[in-house]
């Protein structure tokens, strides 16, 4: 179950802390409604950044070391570009995806995270813990209340999750 956070109820709306109180009070539609019909101008920023330095690189043989460089591998052979591409091939299958969103989770298959916590895409998007799947066991009260499918059947649930996506724990290094 998702923390409460009820002590932010007061705050004024725009504040992060209204936000949290909204994501743990509002029905999911109207949350993603109230935050995520557009990604924020943050998020869309980061999601560019991603796009350009890491995501698209991982996918053009030709730009590969750049992709190495910008990610921050020591070498070539850290990725895992079968793996990636598997993943992708599997995701264009799902029409509640763009095209940007399959190659970012493709890019966390070339980059171990699937072997890491997770041993499927199935079993990830049908998982209250999705994003923090290294607390699944032994963390009850981590779930989540909806898993990526659920997100995702949702108007707006792709940008919230491509947000989401943005800051997986995953990525701190």
């Amino acid at each position: 179950m998702m923390k409460d956070y009820q002590e932010y109820g007061d705050h004024d709306e725009g504040t992060w802390q209204k936000h949290l109180f909204d994501l743990s009070h509002l029905p999911l539609t109207k949350y993603l409604v109230k935050y995520h019909r557009e990604m924020s101008d943050f998020n869309h920023h980061k999601w560019r950044e991603w796009m350009e330095k890491v995501i698209e690189p991982a996918f053009d043989e030709t730009r590969h070391l750049e992709m190495v460089k910008n990610f921050g591998y020591i070498s070539l052979d850290k990725h895992d570009f079968k793996r990636q591409q598997q993943f992708y091939n599997q995701l264009t299958r799902d029409a509640r995806l763009d095209e940007e969103t399959r190659k970012f989770i493709g890019f966390m298959a070339g980059s171990h995270f699937f072997d890491k916590y997770v041993t499927s895409l199935v079993e990830w998007f049908q998982s209250y813990y999705w994003t923090r799947p290294d607390l699944a066991r032994g963390h009850p009260d981590y779930k989540l209340d909806y898993t990526i499918n659920e997100l995702l059947d949702l108007p707006h649930g792709l940008n919230y999750f491509k947000s989401v996506l943005l800051g997986l724990n995953y990525w701190r290094r």
